[in-house]
Order: structure tokens, then C-alpha cells, then sequence
């Protein structure tokens, strides 16, 4: 999702440098075109550019709102290892004052404590034979 984040980024980059562009090229070309026929494109221009002036707006609006997106996502993984964290000891402290033990974590559980950054999550893989059997 952090990828998808920064790329959705980049192209509000690309587009603001495009519509920057376009900007100019449209006055160059009007201005042009109202010499050629002689007739004031000073109207159409000021027109042209108030629209490209507005959509640059919501551009940046929605630039701002990836950024906050950007952050939230930020912010809710880092609970999400935090809340991991916090259950895994919490498991821990359990078995080791019980004198019981929690079946070992699957292959598939691992991965995602992997991919969440969770610590101290230990993974035998000579579980994968009981975990093919559950399935």
C-alpha cells in the first residue's frame, strides 16, 4: 500500500509539471494565433488560464490529501506492529507463567509478522507438515 502511495504521489508530481507546461505552451500558442489573425486572443487566454488556474487548485488539494493519506497509512502500520509487539509478549508472559505452550505459528502467520516488521516471532519449519494436515 506504501508503494502505491508513493507512486499516486509521483504522478501528482508529473501532472503539476504537465499542467505547468500546458500552461505555457496554450498562452504561447494563443498569443500566436491572435497575431496571425489579427484579433485580440487576449480574452480567450484569460479565459483558458483562469480554467488551468482552477484545476492546478484542485491538484494541489488532492497533492495535500495524498500526503495526508500518506501519513495515516504511516501512523496505522505502526500501530498495527505496536499492537503485534504488545500481543506476542503478552503470549510470552502467558506461556511462561502457565506452564503452557501456544502451537507454533505457521509458515503464512510468519510472513505477515515479517512483512509487519514484528520481532521475535519464531517460525520452525518443520511445522509445515502439521499446518498442511489443519488444511
Amino acid at each position: 500500500m506504501e508503494t502505491t502511495v508513493e507512486k499516486l504521489e509521483a504522478m501528482f508530481l508529473k501532472s503539476e509539471c504537465d499542467l505547468e507546461y500546458m500552461e505555457r505552451r496554450l498562452k504561447l500558442d494563443f498569443l500566436n494565433s491572435a497575431a496571425a489573425e489579427g484579433s485580440s486572443a487576449q480574452e480567450n487566454v484569460s479565459v483558458m488560464l483562469e480554467n488551468l488556474k482552477s484545476i492546478k487548485s484542485k491538484h494541489l488539494m488532492l497533492k495535500s490529501q495524498v500526503k495526508e493519506i500518506r501519513e495515516a497509512q504511516k501512523e496505522s502500520m505502526e500501530s498495527i506492529r505496536t499492537n503485534l509487539s504488545r500481543a506476542m509478549e503478552l503470549i510470552q508472559h502467558c506461556q511462561q507463567t502457565s506452564d503452557l505452550q501456544a502451537e507454533p505459528v505457521t509458515e503464512s502467520e510468519h510472513q505477515s509478522a515479517v512483512l509487519l516488521g514484528s520481532e521475535g516471532i519464531p517460525y520452525h519449519p518443520e511445522n509445515q507438515a502439521a499446518e498442511a494436515e489443519r488444511e
